[in-house]
């Protein structure tokens, strides 16, 4: 069997969820419901008493980062209409679990590609998530430190290591036969990538991981953000990825017109970030047998460069 980057290194049942919130929350309690809400790379996500979500890593590596949000979010401004996870809850490691977990209010609604969205209503979500990424970004490095974050663990703007990811990830597509990809246009966009020179002068706080999964919508609007746990002070480029990936090229002058410039490095490497986010998410998606989730990633191929898929 495969051993994914995804798959897990611990189980953690309903059980075990309530045992620990028994052992360490006594404001919870009586705890009426836990309700399994999914699981994605590294947490696996349960609603607890139909008002707060708590999130259990699931990877050892996941700790990390899930230590790092518990040490930030609080620390973080008031965003205008979008909401954050802000941890209430902050849970230790004992013997029945060795991992610290967190639990936050619920913010209702649907990842964005499972919100009903028309085409209109995703055009309209880009407003808030520009006014939402310059507020966010305008929290220099100096800033970002003396509120407790650190440089990204995971860095995508080492342009080789992510190229060879993002290499070794479309040949697993192409092995599983999930996507038949024109090699000579994904070429052009490696090379492309390779010879760009991002500025080093102008890094500031990311959310490091925005994709569909992570932008919340609720009666069709975007109102939360959530996943924070790549957090970190890096290049712009990691975060404005989510503009090529989950919006259509015909609006992003709409985008920037809010947001303000941005250099062309930073831009194409933009681009070049969200090809990555999608590919991986079309095997992510397979792996877990997520459809929707692979239907929305070829969707956003096609809409960066509509020559990298052949049919």
């Amino acid at each position: 069997m495969n051993i994914e980057e995804w798959h897990a290194d611990i189980q953690i049942t309903e059980a075990l969820v309530r045992h620990c919130l028994q052992e360490q929350f006594s404001s919870l309690m009586p705890i009426k419901a836990i309700k399994h809400m999914g699981e994605g790379w590294d947490n696996k996500v349960f609603l607890v008493n139909e008002e707060i979500i708590f999130r259990f890593p699931r990877r050892k590596i996941a700790v990390e980062l899930i230590e790092r949000e518990n040490k930030v979010l609080n620390n973080l401004p008031i965003f205008a209409n979008i909401n954050i996870p802000i941890p209430k809850y902050i849970g230790h490691s004992t013997a029945a679990y060795p991992y610290p977990f967190q639990g936050y209010e619920l913010i209702k609604g649907m990842p964005g590609y499972l919100a009903p969205l028309n085409a209109q209503e995703r055009i309209a979500s880009l407003v808030p998530l520009a006014g939402f990424l310059k507020q966010l970004h305008d929290i220099n490095e100096a800033q970002a430190l003396a509120i407790g974050v650190a440089p990204q663990v995971f860095d995508r703007t080492i342009i080789n290591k992510t190229v060879g990811a993002l290499e070794e990830r479309v040949t697993k597509i192409i092995a599983r036969k999930i996507g038949n990809i024109n090699q000579a246009h994904f070429q052009q966009e490696i090379k492309v990538a390779q010879n760009l020179v991002l500025p080093q002068h102008d890094n500031c706080l990311v959310h490091g991981d925005l994709d569909c999964r992570h932008l919340i919508f609720d009666d069709h609007r975007l109102t939360g953000i959530i996943d924070w746990g790549d957090m970190g002070i890096n290049n712009k480029s990691v975060d404005l990825s989510i503009v090529w990936s989950f919006y259509p090229s015909s609006c992003h002058q709409q985008f920037l017109e809010f947001y303000g410039a941005v250099d062309a490095a930073t831009w194409q490497y933009a681009r070049f970030l969200g090809l990555y986010s999608v590919f991986t998410l079309l095997l992510y998606g397979h792996g877990i047998g997520d459809t929707l989730l692979m239907a929305e990633s070829v969707n956003a191929i096609k809409q960066i460069n509509a020559h990298l898929l052949m049919d």
